[in-house]
């Protein structure tokens, strides 16, 4: 725990970096105190189908962070805020069009989530 999920739309590529984004925001989780290292599981998807608006030319990053239930809200506002700061860095240096950045905290059921790791 936890699963980070970033999508992102297609026309921020080839400015946008995915690999960076994830990168940049496991930096913030850990900085958090939060989570063990190598519990962190991120990914990004890209959204080749997407709409902004009413066809309004941009772009947006959402990240989705899946947590275990019973932190403190002030704790998820303020991962949420350092996600969202992550990605703004990762698109300042170009931006081509404008891109809207979320980042959301949602608490999952301990007693529904189970985990397995097989060793090599």
């Amino acid at each position: 725990m936890p699963h980070l999920v970033l999508e992102y739309t297609a026309n921020l590529l080839p400015d946008f970096e995915p690999a960076q984004a994830l990168h940049r925001m496991n930096t913030v989780l850990l900085a958090s105190g939060e989570f063990v290292p190598d519990h962190i599981k991120s990914r990004a998807l890209r959204l080749d189908d997407f709409l902004v608006g009413d066809a309004a030319p941009g772009g947006f990053l959402h990240a989705r962070l899946h947590l275990l239930a019973g932190r403190e809200a002030g704790t998820k506002q303020a991962i949420t805020e350092g996600l969202v700061a992550a990605l703004r860095s990762c698109v300042m240096n170009s931006p081509v069009l404008p891109v809207q950045i979320t980042a959301e905290a949602l608490d999952m059921d301990r007693n529904a989530y189970s985990k397995a790791i097989v060793q090599a």
